[in-house]
């Protein structure tokens, strides 16, 4: 039996459709049989039975068919197609078409499609089988055996190249980030390895930016590599501690990636492209849920896959690691009351001062420690340290301890170690809001401004001050403790030493510590400091006199002023007598008016008198006088 089989079209153009009477692309498959016989004179008539099955390397894989077979009966899988085919006698020709459709949104568009062809001749008991070398064969569906023709059907491959063989290269770059919103990320600290340090706080969730491209790996040779990357998946493999919660994009504006998660998100596969195109890039975050980390976890490790159909060589997983660290959410405020101290009074010795009064100005210092996480007692042995500067570089007393007092809820106050009050002075009652008691009255005479020092800092941390540690314990430390710290200036530390300085401060530190046996364990701002400044007793201070020849310097540039400055003022006439001159009668020329024209004339005559405009001028000016004219 000789047999034919064809494939039309050849090759496979996926942007054309070609189906008849509906949407999509066909393929037929044509098969011809004719059969010889020996001797010639022997020609019966054959019924052959025969099997069609499509995509069947892809079913040996475990992997769905991409075709489905149109007019198949009932009872065949989509991936076959089967019937008979009667062959009357030698020598005489007979076919049958068969059409296959390829599935809506297939992966796969590299790999050809196969159409394997399985046929017997029906009642012929069990004849001689005939094989192709290389080829498959499959069962028949009735006894007789069956010879196998693997026949394909092509993809155009479109961004290959001129090869016709896609060589891709696709690159791998990925980071953990903290989730600061639900689309702000921000990079996870490195530490000197260059491995994700992941500070376990109050975080809920954690981000994996990956960045996949596919450029040529050599600009001057893009040919080399580069193709289109057909079906390009990532595949993530999550630890237990950190599943795979939700995907977010890095920008609205990329084409968006399509993730599936398994049903307890230890696994996910995120498709690329099919294809990823040459000079394509995508990104992305992958949010990972932090809730089953615990204080025994001290790595994470997300392994990362890249997978492609075309020809990509060396594409190994990677593994993306963070190390945790277990932090503490504590936080250490202080602060001193009053925040200002003065000092003054008389200089006692220490065997001379017996009660604590006598020492100096009180202060008193409140550390508060809070906790907005787990209990500590989970985690450790805990201690608050106070760092107490309680005397100079020289062993003399600066800040005197006289007591101290942890109170940490709901447990009972604890006392410190080493203990306060060394010199066993007398103590006294003190409200919370009892005023500082003032220095004892002395007078101390105070170097001139330019012979004193602007300010000092007294700090154990610079070594201008040696500090007492004292170390308060936190049993069952939930969410607050407060420190209580009494102490008293030592005045007459001061008045020696510090008499000629305009300001001192004095630093008090303190620390939280946790001792336990998780190695991974970190504090953050679990220090703090308390400044508080001091001063001389106004009252008590005697300023010192000013040097003779300074006095005679400010007397002279004095008087040198005062005589430029009246040399100026006379030399712009200020000091010179304003004159003003005397009014001046006003002067008229005689004129002989005839008698005719003279008003004394008319008056006589019409019997009015009228006053003089030039008297009624000269009234009004009231500066002059002028005889009467006898004319």
């Amino acid at each position: 039996v000789s047999r034919n089989v064809s494939l039309l079209p050849p090759n496979i153009d996926l942007e054309q459709s070609n189906c008849q009477h509906q949407e999509g692309v066909c393929v037929d498959v044509r098969v011809c049989f004719s059969y010889t016989a020996s001797p010639a004179s022997y020609s019966p008539r054959l019924v052959l039975e025969y099997v069609l099955d499509a995509d069947t390397d892809r079913r040996r894989l475990g992997q769905a068919p991409r075709v489905a077979f149109l007019g198949r009966r009932p009872s065949d899988p989509e991936h076959q197609f089967s019937g008979t085919v009667e062959l009357p006698r030698q020598h005489v020709r007979a076919c049958v078409t068969a059409t296959f459709q390829l599935q809506d949104s297939i992966r796969d568009k590299l790999r050809p499609i196969a159409v394997t062809l399985a046929y017997g001749i029906r009642g012929a008991g069990t004849p001689r089988t005939h094989r192709t070398e290389g080829e498959g064969c499959l069962e028949c569906p009735r006894p007789p055996p069956c010879v196998c023709v693997p026949p394909q059907v092509h993809f155009l491959k479109q961004g290959c190249g001129d090869d016709k063989i896609c060589q891709s290269n696709l690159q791998l770059h990925f980071q953990f980030c903290a989730r600061l919103g639900d689309a702000d990320f921000l990079p996870l600290p490195r530490g000197e390895d260059g491995t994700a340090i992941f500070a376990m706080s109050d975080q809920k969730d954690v981000a994996l930016e990956i960045q996949v491209t596919n450029l040529p790996s050599d600009p001057a040779e893009p040919q080399r590599d580069g193709d289109d990357a057909h079906e390009a998946l990532l595949t993530a493999t999550f630890p237990p501690e950190l599943p795979y919660s939700a995907l977010r994009p890095y920008d609205g504006r990329d084409k968006p990636v399509v993730c599936l998660a398994n049903q307890n998100g230890s696994q996910v596969e995120c498709e690329l492209g099919n294809p990823m195109k040459r000079g394509a890039q995508v990104r992305f975050f992958l949010i990972l849920s932090t809730l089953g980390i615990t204080i025994q976890t001290t790595d994470l490790a997300v392994e990362l896959a890249l997978s492609t159909i075309s020809e990509q060589p060396g594409l190994e997983p990677v593994v993306a690691r963070a190390r945790v660290v277990i932090e503490l959410p504590l936080s250490v405020t202080g602060v001193a009351v009053p925040p200002r101290l003065f000092f003054g009074g008389v200089v006692l010795g220490e065997s001379a001062v017996k009660r604590e009064t006598q020492v100096g100005s009180a202060v008193r210092f409140e550390v508060t420690v809070s906790n907005r996480g787990p209990s500590l007692k989970t985690l450790g042995s805990a201690f608050l340290t106070l760092l107490w500067p309680h005397e100079t570089s020289n062993g003399k007393w600066l800040l005197y301890p006289l007591h101290l007092e942890l109170a940490a809820p709901p447990g009972p106050p604890t006392a410190c170690s080493p203990p306060a009050n060394p010199l066993r002075l007398a103590l006294e009652s003190s409200g919370e809001g009892d005023p500082a008691e003032e220095p004892t009255p002395g007078s101390w005479w105070v170097p001139a401004p330019a012979e004193r020092r602007r300010n000092v800092t007294l700090d154990c941390a610079q070594g201008t001050a040696r500090c007492l540690a004292f170390r308060c314990p936190l049993r069952s430390f939930e969410r607050a403790a407060v420190l209580t710290a009494r102490g008293r200036l030592w005045n007459g530390t001061f008045l020696e030493e510090y008499l000629a300085v305009t300001s001192v401060e004095l630093i008090v530190r303190a620390s939280v510590s946790v001792t336990s046996s998780i190695k991974n364990l970190v504090l953050k701002d679990a220090s703090t400091q308390i400044p508080v400044s001091i001063y001389l007793d106004p009252g008590a201070a005697v300023a010192g006199g000013v040097p003779w020849w300074v006095v005679l310097l400010a007397v002279l540039a004095g008087v040198l002023v005062l005589a430029l400055l009246v040399a100026i003022l006379w030399k712009l006439g200020f000091f010179r007598r304003a004159r003003y001159a005397l009014p001046a009668v006003p002067q008229y020329h005689a004129v002989k008016i005839p008698r005719e024209e003279r008003q004394q004339f008319r008056e006589e005559k019409t019997g009015t008198i009228q006053r003089k405009e030039w008297a009624a001028n000269l009234h009004q000016a009231g500066d002059g006088h002028v005889a009467p004219s006898s004319a």
